[in-house]
């Protein structure tokens, strides 16, 4: 077995279940503080870490599917979406280690999601980026590709807010900071993420 599957199986066999297991915790959390299984999905679904732990996992498992029998996996194996995923899960790390990492300390299974969704996935995912994506796969155009997921999730989230008076995370948190402050912190954090989406081209060029 060569190593990049080998880092696919695992990623896929850690990234599900937990998952999964962040799943059942929302929906319980949410209606212990009197509120509906859908409202804890839909709380569920509003995290950056949450969707982009989906997004690489979904990665992970097309490249543990054989490419013949599995064509319909192919477009989660180009190797712009699989640079995307590494981008934004390195990201995830990142952000949560500088500026949440002291507001969220759980305990328990959440502890264990916790580390698979902020630490061990956004450096596993990295490594296994390495060895998948093959050497000027990847072109200094595809930038507006890879941010394309992160521009969307900004647009997900506002909107989200709006509908729902709901934030995420505390510098996107309108109700809070005002949309002057919201619009800044996500500007910043939106040159972060080309930044690093251009380091990791960078790296294969």
């Amino acid at each position: 077995m060569d190593r990049t599957r080998a880092l696919a199986i695992f990623l896929a066999m850690i990234g599900w279940p937990a998952l999964i297991t962040q799943l059942f915790a929302s929906i319980a959390y949410q209606q212990q503080q009197g509120h509906s299984v859908a409202y804890g999905i839909f709380m569920y679904a509003g995290y950056f870490t949450i969707l982009t732990n989906l997004f690489c996992t979904i990665v992970a498992t097309a490249c543990v599917k054989t490419h013949a029998a599995e064509s319909r996996w192919n477009i989660w194996r180009a190797p712009w979406v699989v640079t995307a995923a590494a981008m934004a899960i390195s990201m995830v790390g990142l952000v949560f280690h500088l500026l949440l990492r002291k507001q969220y300390q759980p305990t328990g299974i959440a502890a264990l999601t916790n580390l698979i969704h902020h630490y061990i996935v956004p450096l596993v995912f990295l490594v296994f980026w390495w060895f998948a994506v093959p050497r000027r796969s990847v072109a200094w155009g595809d930038i507006s590709r890879l941010f394309a997921y992160p521009a969307a999730y900004f647009v997900y989230i506002a909107a989200r807010g709006e509908i729902g008076g709901v934030y995420p995370y505390p510098f996107f948190d309108v109700s809070t900071i005002g949309y002057g402050r919201a619009a800044l912190n996500a500007a910043g954090i939106a040159v972060v993420f080309i930044l690093a989406g251009m380091g990791l081209i960078a790296a294969k060029r």
